[in-house]
């Protein structure tokens, strides 16, 4: 594996009340897609890009889920760190 190919994963407590649902979906999808990294998440047996709002909304996240975030590439241990800061601080910008 190139240094520049680092595998980051967080799982990752969805404590927001809607779950991952429009707005909070929204803004999951916008923090990822500001890396270059390829970040995915995970629930339940399936898998979307994080970078895709009807993937992410796809996955029916809801409160109190655990969901698994995974980032490929030179940027993925900041991605996983602001998507993780962003679910800890209940989506508020």
């Amino acid at each position: 594996m190139a240094l520049d190919d680092s595998v980051c994963e967080a799982d990752l407590l969805i404590g927001h009340e809607l779950g991952l649902h429009a707005r909070p979906a929204a803004l999951f999808v916008q923090t990822a897609q500001h890396f270059r990294c390829k970040v995915t998440v995970g629930h339940s047996q399936q898998e979307a890009n994080a970078k895709s709002i009807l993937g992410v909304l796809s996955l029916g996240v809801g409160k109190g889920a655990t969901v698994r975030v995974r980032a490929q590439g030179a940027d993925a241990p900041e991605a996983i760190a602001a998507l993780s800061k962003l679910v800890s601080d209940n989506f508020e910008r």
